[in-house]
């Protein structure tokens, strides 16, 4: 049977046919292949910069050099000629304790005030039953307030004289009034594992009053001129920290670095890293080594 160059050419057709339907799919897979190598991220240029560590407490404003007053002998509390606020004199009398059991009397047991200041707390109304154990008042100087706060006994090593603290009051939340320590206790308690330490407000505000309740910022140790990064931008892999390096031809870089402390979303960055290094901030999860990024952050 002859092939005649009629059969010669469709066969030729259907060959070359075939031959471009398998090469057109591979050409679009590997044309998309290495579009998909391209991916969107943000970056940052890498500065030096300080971080401010802090510890955050609650605190009570109090009244310098407050003393509790008690009587000397156990009665019925009978008169409280001052109220609270009042300023007193030391020696002047602030109550009056009746010492008298049912059929006898006595002559009422006067309680001195044992300081100049003013009553800041009368914990007890008149006709209470009182001992020598009872607090009848409390005096202190207000026109001197200070702020005491407990601190964890982790916390307790970075204490001294002289840190500064932004105190916020409950009752001006939008404000904050400037502190620092100027004693801490030097023991920790047992039951509550925690120590102690004193404030004293940088300026005098009306606004404040003994007995307010307050948040403090305490302002602990300051690392200057460190790179710092956002904590979002490096992986942990295997127990190491890894960062992508922007290069210049728009490729990336996996690189190992070591981190130290973090304060608000940032971390410190003790190795690995310098300055003017570009980082790929967002849309790391996705990257390799050696893809290339495009930057959609505007930088």
């Amino acid at each position: 049977m002859k092939i005649t160059k009629k059969r010669i050419g469709v066969v030729a057709a259907v060959v070359a046919a075939l031959v471009i339907i398998t090469i057109i799919p591979k050409h679009r897979t590997a044309l998309q292949e290495e579009e998909q190598t391209t991916y969107s991220v943000t970056t940052e240029e890498l500065t030096k910069q300080n971080m401010q560590e802090y510890l955050l407490m609650n605190g009570n404003v109090k009244a310098d050099n407050s003393i509790s007053v008690y009587p000397d002998i156990g009665g019925k509390l009978v008169n409280v000629p001052v109220t609270l606020g009042s300023l007193v004199k030391r020696g002047q009398i602030i109550a009056e304790v009746d010492p008298s059991t049912p059929g006898s009397v006595y002559a009422r047991s006067p309680v001195y005030a044992p300081i100049e200041g003013y009553i800041t707390s009368l914990p007890l109304t008149q006709g209470t039953t009182v001992s020598t154990s009872s607090a009848i008042a409390q005096i202190g100087n207000i026109t001197k307030l200070q702020i005491s706060a407990k601190v964890p006994e982790r916390d307790v090593g970075v204490l001294k004289n002289g840190l500064t603290a932004a105190v916020t009051l409950v009752a001006y939340p939008d404000e904050t009034f400037p502190a620092h320590i100027f004693r801490v206790s030097p023991i920790v308690d047992e039951t509550s594992r925690t120590k102690e330490i004193y404030y004293i407000f940088d300026t005098t505000d009306p606004r404040i009053n003994a007995g307010m309740y307050v948040r403090i910022k305490l302002y602990t140790v300051l690392h200057e001129n460190i790179i710092v990064i956002p904590v979002d931008s490096y992986v942990t892999d295997s127990g190491k920290q890894y960062v992508y390096i922007v290069n210049s031809d728009q490729t990336v870089t996996k690189k190992e670095i070591q981190t130290g402390i973090t304060v608000d979303a940032k971390t410190e960055v003790q190795s690995g890293l310098a300055e003017g290094d570009r980082i790929v901030v967002t849309g790391l999860q996705v990257l390799t080594d050696g893809v290339t990024v495009n930057d959609i952050g505007g930088k």
